[in-house]
């Protein structure tokens, strides 16, 4: 987590309340419902399953075809969803750009901690214990991203 990011989920002194945690919508209350569902050694959410059209079912056709590196780029890449898609926050657009205020920025990276949460639960569930990571990634002023590998 970069100082910036660290800065932002902080209260500011120890008399400030603590910050707001964000409560799942229904989309991704949805998305934990459906699950994950282990694809030739990884770990995707079901509802992600043949969201990208041209890209093969299977893991391994899927890395060959689209030049992927291995199934943790597998993952990365089939598990992206924008937090903002999920969340009660204002995107505004400047010359074709999306724009989300600071305090929407915060809200976006605390909402992402609570899925990260979640997505730990449900691999903590599964027969198969994997270590995964969970990133959050703000993109300045424009989008926040949640992946796992």
């Amino acid at each position: 987590m970069n100082e910036a990011a660290a800065s932002a989920l902080q209260p500011l002194a120890t008399v400030d309340p603590p910050p707001a945690v964000p409560a799942l919508s229904q989309g991704l209350r949805d998305k934990f419902a459906s699950g994950l569902i282990y694809n030739e050694g990884a770990w995707i959410f079901t509802e992600h399953v043949g969201q990208w059209a041209g890209v093969p079912a299977s893991a391994s056709a899927a890395i060959a075809e689209m030049g992927w590196q291995d199934l943790s780029s597998y993952e990365w890449n089939v598990n992206a969803f924008h937090l903002e898609d999920y969340a009660p926050v204002h995107v505004t657009s400047i010359d074709g750009q999306p724009q989300i205020s600071r305090d929407d920025q915060v809200l976006l990276l605390r909402l992402g901690l609570v899925v990260a949460d979640s997505v730990f639960d449900l691999i903590r569930a599964s027969p198969e214990r994997v270590p995964i990571r969970c990133v959050i990634g703000g993109a300045f002023d424009t989008c926040v991203v949640f992946r796992f590998h």
